[in-house]
């Protein structure tokens, strides 16, 4: 029976009381008047509790599922999985709202238990983020503490990925000559690159690109011949068909010369002494993991004293303002030539600034890298810098055993 029809057969019963009370008192009109108020008021008093008593039950089970007594023992969003049976299995309109808040009450538990584990998975995921980010750090750069240091080298570097975990990576190490043992690590290597996407592939790709490259120098100093045997051994076994930009260079710290080769990289820049600045735009093969059976070139250079070479990833030239527009290659350029006499420090604080700055409260679309070093000097029979070149220790063994 719903509550309209109880109210039609509560208003018809008064209507009928009224008419007794008229028939039957007549005569007395004020008794007739106060006993029909008070059959009124208690016929309203009995309708009103048979409502408010079901939707006072049905409001004390809604508040206990939106939110529960956290203090009690035990209590979740199941303490209260059903609204009291009494007004469940009612009939009429309450039984069918109580019925209406239970579905809801359940979907709504359904939500947040979901929501309480997707949360938590969430949370697990960014932990390892920002470890596989600290790992990758480790991995993939130097710290200023770290990078090797010469008495005729100057070097600094930077890494800012995009993301948590980048496709960005940069190298720089010394190696001996192997055909001249009594020489000390007179060979500077140095490489940077850029993996194709971002993200966590893009990071394993990248660290084991480095791996490989690194490697291979130990075995072989030309940098056409380190791309060629890396590109060979990616390409051979590449499912994800991903690639990866590389310039790998070599410098002689006895006499200036730097052999390099560039893979699909972005040209870096060469600034003279006397601030004039060249482009090293020599193409000598495709991104590593694209061709298989590819041969690289390579083309050398003589640096002279003071001499700085800015190498970096495309991060940097394509950063972008709030409006879209491109940092560029001719806005760098320009930047490079404003400060003809910085150290490789001072060029990549220069730099980081001026893209800051760029970019505003534009997110940052790439990863940002940077490697630099200067030349400061060309040793000679007479001075001191060919002294640092010597390995004093296998000099020794040698007139030892001649002795």
């Amino acid at each position: 029976m719903t509550i309209a029809f109880k109210a039609l057969c509560l208003a018809t019963t008064m209507a009928g009381l009224g008419l007794l009370a008229g028939v039957y008192l007549a005569d007395y009109p004020v008794l007739a008047g106060i006993g029909l108020a008070l059959v009124a008021v208690a016929a309203a008093y009995g309708f009103s509790q048979q409502i408010e008593s079901p939707l006072q039950a049905l409001k004390q089970w809604v508040n206990g599922v939106v939110q529960p007594d956290m203090a009690l023992p035990g209590a979740t969003l199941q303490t209260m999985a059903a609204p009291p049976a009494i007004v469940l299995t009612r009939q009429d309109d309450i039984g069918e709202l109580a019925q209406a808040l239970q579905t809801l009450g359940t979907e709504l538990q359904a939500s947040v238990r979901h929501l309480t584990e997707t949360t938590a998975a969430k949370e697990r995921m960014e932990s390892e983020l920002r470890i596989g980010r600290s790992i990758q750090m480790d991995m993939l750069t130097l710290g200023s503490a770290s990078l090797p240091h010469r008495k005729n080298l100057a070097i600094d570097a930077m890494l800012q990925p995009a993301k948590e975990v980048g496709g960005d990576f940069y190298d720089c190490y010394f190696l001996r000559e192997q055909l001249s043992y009594l020489l000390g690590e007179h060979r500077f290597c140095f490489c940077i690159g850029d993996t194709s996407g971002k993200g966590v592939p893009a990071a394993l790709f990248t660290a084991v690109m480095k791996t490989l490259i690194k490697s291979q120098s130990y075995i072989d100093l030309s940098p056409a011949n380190v791309l060629t045997h890396v590109n060979q051994i990616v390409s051979e076994n590449n499912p994800s068909c991903m690639f990866t930009t590389i310039f790998f260079g070599v410098l002689n710290l006895l006499n200036g010369e730097m052999v390099y080769a560039n893979a699909g990289h972005n040209p870096p820049y060469l600034r003279r002494q006397d601030g004039t600045l060249e482009v090293l735009n020599q193409r000598h093969g495709p991104p590593i993991g694209i061709v298989e059976n590819a041969v690289y070139r390579e083309d050398k250079i003589q640096l002279n004293t003071h001499d700085l070479v800015v190498i970096y990833t495309d991060g940097v030239t394509e950063a972008m303002d709030p409006q879209q527009n491109l940092f560029s290659e001719q806005r760098f350029a320009e930047l490079l030539r404003s400060q003809p006499s910085g150290s490789p420090a001072e060029v990549i604080a220069l730099t980081t600034d001026h893209v800051e700055r760029f970019q505003a409260d534009a997110e940052q679309a790439d990863d940002i890298t940077m490697l630099v070093f200067q030349y400061l000097g060309v040793p000679n029979l007479e001075g001191e810098l060919l002294n640092f070149a010597i390995d004093t220790d296998a000099l020794s063994k040698f007139k030892d055993q001649w002795k």
